[in-house]
């Protein structure tokens, strides 16, 4: 028992250094880009996302994002795919990931994946739900596809009757 115990407060020491790293590494990167020193900055936080952190990964990504720090947008897609695949995030805070990713694809104009990524939101119980379908309704009403962007909006019809 004692050895078991001893294993998981190392676990949970460990885990708490590498929270407490990433932290200052956030916040480094974050005074980089403040001063202007974008590449630097940048870097950081890229490698922030390449640890798989549930908490620093997310949010070094949106920094990334808000403050165009990457005009390549498949590298902007990849860094989201990165940070998708990370386990331990909570399936509704993945939902809102993928809701960010949605705004991001719509800008690239890619249906197909715009609708893969937003559909299991739909057909799911998400607190986000209703928020994909707006995206993908609005997405079709700027086409001018007025009947698909119906269908996604007779679904928030149904959804408030229930």
């Amino acid at each position: 028992g004692i050895i078991i115990i001893s294993v998981l407060i190392f676990l949970n020491k460990k885990n708490e250094n590498f929270d407490s790293l990433l932290s200052e590494k956030f916040y480094e990167a974050s005074i980089l880009i403040d001063k202007k020193k974008n590449k630097e900055g940048t870097i950081i936080l890229e490698s922030i996302i390449e640890k798989g952190n549930k908490l620093y990964s997310p949010l070094s990504l949106f920094l990334i994002i808000e403050k165009k720090l990457i005009n390549d947008d498949q590298k902007i897609l990849n860094l989201f795919d990165k940070v998708l695949a990370i386990k331990k995030i909570e399936k509704e805070n993945l939902n809102l990931i993928k809701i960010k990713k949605a705004f991001f694809i719509m800008k690239l104009d890619n249906e197909i994946e715009l609708i893969s990524l937003l559909n299991p939101i739909i057909n799911s119980e998400s607190i986000w739900k209703k928020e994909a379908i707006t995206i993908l309704g609005d997405y079709f009403l700027s086409k001018n596809e007025e009947v698909k962007a119906n269908n996604y909006y007779k679904l928030l019809k149904i959804k408030k009757n229930n």
